[in-house]
Parts: structure tokens; sequence; C-alpha cells
């Protein structure tokens, strides 16, 4: 293990690290880790096979991670949706890198490399020496993004989703509308001004691809694991900034809400002790710059030996971007929606030097390949949803995207 003396920024340390292979920066439990050229990749399916470990603190010297995505494609473990879609995608269905040394940077960005061999040494020596970078500017002319769904497909997928409530089909689908836009002055830059459109968020990811580079900004916790104990926060409904008393008091907020609680401890009571699941946060209020949200805390004891193959498996991809039933929601939304979502929806993990998991939800998330980058949103449709309001609030969870590329 290498300490630093010096503050270090995240965001700085893996831009730095862009022309190298695999660069990546995500959230491990409550620190950051950035590292680059794996010793191992693996990608489709195969991705499991490093996560059937029995989650533990890992004995001995300080070493690497596990690093990388699942694409929301990827599907429930286990079961049919496994790889479902076979429409075209332009990016792996997910990849996931070993990397023997890594960055972990702290909320007061101090720094330990962990870690040994030419690796360690190469990223003590960048973090050392590295300065900030300058803000990124804005494209001359930017062109608005092209929407998968305009306002009035929009409208009309959300009144069937309504009409399949009302038949008992589902409770609820998360629809989503991919945008697409030119951008031609490479992922670094595009990082740069998502991360500065979002602000503060808790699981802030980068990771390039010979295929494409993601660059997410989401707030939300798919699944921690630490000592045994496995914790979920949902998101589930959206408010314009400053209107967090609004869905605090909203009935069809709160049903949104609960609806998602409820199936996320279902999730996890699968591999949780008997009366092992619980609670302990309900409905607290999450602001963002651009929107407010309701986020609760599922937590979860684990017995003894449980992997966390098992844990993710049975919480992917997230209740809160498919819908409940979890089945019957993806299947609407493989018949609804036009395009793949790609990487998008499915999760950003880490599996730590420590033997700890966390892997994020990925909204708020982008893919950048070529001279072309992308971008999901969308949100939860209930039996009474207002069609309007259903995409003006895609259009506000946009609004990062919108402004990262100079349209806002």
């Amino acid at each position: 293990m290498i300490a630093l003396g010096c503050a270090v920024r995240p965001d700085d340390l893996v831009l730095a690290l862009a022309d190298r292979p695999y660069p990546v920066m995500t959230s491990y439990l409550g620190s950051t880790l950035v590292a680059s050229d794996p010793v191992e990749v693996l990608a489709g399916p195969a991705v499991w096979d490093a996560l059937e470990v029995p989650i533990a603190p890992r004995t001995g010297a300080p070493h690497g991670a596990w690093v990388g995505y699942l694409g929301y494609a990827l599907g429930v473990r286990g079961d049919a949706m496994v790889a479902s879609g076979a429409r075209a995608v332009t990016s792996p269905t997910a990849v996931l890198c070993r990397y023997p040394a890594v960055a972990q940077i702290g909320p007061d960005g101090r720094c330990r490399i962990l870690g040994r061999g030419r690796q360690a040494g190469r990223l003590a020596a960048l973090a050392a020496a590295l300065r900030p970078g300058a803000p990124a500017p804005a494209p001359a002319r930017p062109a608005p993004p092209s929407s998968s769904l305009d306002a009035p497909a929009y409208a009309g997928r959300v009144g069937e989703i309504a009409r399949r409530i009302r038949n008992g089909d589902c409770s609820q689908i998360n629809l989503v509308q991919r945008l697409t836009a030119p951008w031609a002055a490479g992922p670094e830059a595009f990082a740069a001004r998502l991360w500065a459109a979002a602000g503060p968020s808790s699981h802030r990811a980068y990771f390039g691809t010979p295929h494409g580079t993601l660059v997410s900004a989401s707030p939300e916790r798919l699944l921690s694991i630490r000592d045994g104990i496995a914790v979920s926060a949902p998101i589930k409904g959206t408010a314009p900034p400053g209107g967090a008393a609004d869905l605090l008091t909203s009935a069809k907020d709160r049903a949104e809400h609960v609806m998602i609680v409820d199936l996320v401890r279902n999730d996890l009571g699968r591999v949780a002790r008997l009366g092992g699941v619980s609670v302990p946060r309900l409905m607290v209020p999450l602001a963002t710059g651009y929107v407010e949200h309701l986020v609760s805390e599922v937590r979860a004891e684990l017995p003894d030996g449980t992997r966390a193959g098992d844990v993710l498996g049975a919480v992917f991809p997230g209740g809160s971007i498919t819908g409940c039933p979890k089945l019957a929601a993806m299947e609407i939304i493989d018949e609804l929606e036009p395009v793949p979502r790609g990487p998008a929806f499915g999760s950003m993990l880490a599996v730590g030097p420590d033997g700890g998991l966390d892997a994020s939800v990925l909204i708020r998330t982008a893919w950048l390949a070529g001279a072309q980058a992308w971008y999901w949103s969308g949100g939860a449709v209930v039996w009474d949803s207002d069609p309007g309001g259903e995409h003006a609030e895609a259009m506000a969870k946009a609004r990062p995207f919108l402004e990262a590329l100079g349209c806002a």
C-alpha cells in the first residue's frame, strides 16, 4: 500500500488515465476507486464467474479489484430474461475487469494505492503529480439531440402502459427514451461537462472500453455489501427542485415508491437470513441540482457463505428502473421501447480489495462511441400517470446531458 500526502480529485485522475487500457472510476463504499491496465477482462454473462466468491473480508496484503458494468440487457440472473433482447446494441452486454492495483480516494481527497507492481507505481506517480484540468468548453454550435420516443410517441406509450395496468398485466412500468446527439470532442471533455452539470452524485462513474466509454452521474445505489450486510437504496418519485414537500404529500409518488420498496424487500429476501430484511429509512428526500427524489434504504442480513453473485443476481436489474412485477415489467419494456437500453439502467459495480461490493443503478448515464453520445432518461408510469407530465419528467432528468452538450 502507498499512501500519498497530497489531495487527489478522482475525476482528474481518471481523465488523466483516459488513454490507458480500460480506465475506470467508480464509487466504493464511501470512497472512489480509480484504475487502468487490467490483467483480466470478462464480457457478457461470463462476468458472473468473477462474483462466485463468498462475501468475507480478504486477508493478506492489499491488492486490486474487479470493476465494470452490467448492462440492463443482461436481465435477471438464472431466469429466461438473462441476456434478453436480440436488437443491435452499441456496447457489450457486460464488461468486468480485474485490476491488480487501484487508487482508493476518500471524500477528503486522501489517496492510497492498493496493489503491487508497475501499475501501482504508475498510479502513485501520476496521482502525486496531478494538477486540476481546465473546464471543458462547450461545443461552438451544439446540435440538439433526437429522441427514440418524441413527446407524442412517449405519451402514447404511457397510455398503453396505463391500459396494461388496468388489465392487471402489471402494477408499474419504468418507461425510457434514448437521446442521441453528435459529440466529437472526446469522452473526457464530455465527462467533465456532465459531472459539472449534474453536480454532486453518490455514484459518479467513468469506464473506457475499446467499444466506447460509459460516463455516469448516478445518485442511486443498487447494492452495497459489507460485513455480512446488504443495502439497497431505491429511488422513486420525482419533482422539480424545491419540490420535496410535494413528493411527500403526493399519493401517486408515495404509492410508486412503496411498490418498489416492496419489490426490493422481496428481492433481498431471497438471499437474506429468515426475518433479516428491514427498511430503516423510508421515503427520505434526495435533492440533485435538477430534480428532487424520494429514496429509501432496504437492509438485509446475509447468511454465512453467501456469494456476491447471489445477492447481486437477486436484485439486478433494479426494481426502480423496471417496474413490478419485475419479469412482467421487463417483457412489456422490451415490447414498448423501440431501442435497447445498452449499458444504461444496468449497474456499475466494484468488488474491492477488502472483499466488499458496491453497485450503482446506471441512471443519468451516457455512452459515447465514435462521434456520437447516447443518453437514456424516463420514469415510472402508474395507472393515473399524466402522459404530458411523464414526458416532462423524462426531459427534466435529461437536463445534465443537455447542459453537457451545450443545448440547455
